[in-house]
């Protein structure tokens, strides 16, 4: 009997995982940090979200965020992605950059030894900017206990033309953690939360550091919802502080 119990929920982990991403992390959904695993090969995901930011010092900006990305070869995927914002102070709208990325999954979770993988993201400006802003990330998953995990992302961001008195290279890392909610008798919500610290972009500028919760929620065989909430805990004087910035999306596979 325990047997069947047992393979009866592995079956039921298996099919969810297939159906779903909701434990499969990607950046901005809905925090910062992502796993080191790609989405499944020949498969193809649309990410849409929304991001509130406020200020203590200024009106609100509002970002929607747009993805798609495939898996062109196991472990691997490409994507392009598009943010444009609405900026309430000035009352524009803002094309932002087009994004594309590569991902790699190196190395899957052996042991003692952690998942890793790495991201490559180039975005070209779409509204009068210059130059080409280039980030390479370094992205480690490592399971604790049964279920939960730890991830931990290194950046490295480049600007090709920065603007006078800013970085034109820049570094920040996040630590993350993940955690399926109701295993073994549910297997369709992951809490999240993270903690991360960046250099301002502003030349000589101090660290810049945030918080946040989130929550992934699988609502059909192919769809997941997310929502998270950061607050800066520590920012440059010369930046402007965000003391809750909002983010719900929605995935689909397909």
């Amino acid at each position: 009997m325990k047997r069947l119990v047992t393979l009866g929920c592995c079956a039921l982990i298996a099919s969810a995982s297939l159906a779903s991403d909701h434990n499969n992390l990607d950046k901005e959904r809905p925090l910062r940090f992502e796993d080191a695993y790609s989405i499944a090969y020949r498969s193809f995901e649309f990410q849409n979200g929304f991001r509130l930011d406020t200020f203590r010092r200024g009106k609100p900006v509002y970002n929607f965020r747009s993805e798609l990305q495939y898996g062109f070869a196991k472990n691997k995927d490409i994507s392009i992605g598009f943010e444009p914002s609405y900026l309430s102070e000035s009352r524009k709208a803002v094309g932002n950059a087009v994004e594309f990325s590569y991902f790699e999954g190196v190395a899957r979770e052996i042991g003692d030894r952690p998942a890793f993988g790495y991201r490559v993201d180039v975005g070209v400006p779409v509204s009068g900017g210059k130059g080409v802003d280039l980030r390479a990330r370094g992205i480690l998953t490592k399971t604790v206990g049964q279920f939960d995990k730890i991830h931990l992302n290194v950046d490295v961001l480049h600007s090709t033309e920065a603007e006078p008195k800013k970085r034109q290279t820049s570094l920040g890392a996040v630590i993350g953690y993940s955690k399926p909610l109701g295993y073994p008798r549910r297997f369709d919500q992951t809490l999240l939360a993270e903690f991360g610290v960046e250099q301002s972009r502003q030349r000589g500028g101090n660290l810049n550091g945030w918080v946040g919760l989130g929550m992934r929620k699988q609502l059909s065989s192919t769809g997941v919802l997310d929502f998270g909430i950061q607050t800066d805990l520590f920012r440059d004087k010369r930046e402007k502080a965000s003391p809750v910035r909002l983010t719900v999306g929605y995935s689909v596979n397909f």
